[in-house]
């Protein structure tokens, strides 16, 4: 998770990433804030790459999700 929250740092629109852990289900959380969704598809690749060689078999119980999430209280860009 560190890799892949550290790799597209310094990458254009990258903000901020964090890995969090859920106290009730033991689930690790990867975020990575971006400016903008056009940012996050033209360099997301670059978290997967530093990631690629890991055993997701052995530690994952399911397909990893994703998310597009909005502050709330915060219009997306496009509805400005």
């Amino acid at each position: 998770m560190q890799r892949f929250k550290n790799a597209p740092e310094g990458s254009k629109g990258f903000i901020d990433g964090t890995v969090l852990d859920d106290e009730n289900t033991g689930r690790f959380v990867g975020m990575i804030k971006w400016n903008s969704k056009e940012n996050l598809e033209k360099n997301i690749h670059l978290a997967t790459e530093a990631v690629k060689n890991d055993n997701f078999d052995k530690w994952e119980s399911q397909h990893p999700e994703s998310f597009y999430l909005h502050e709330q209280g915060l219009l997306p860009s496009h509805q400005l």
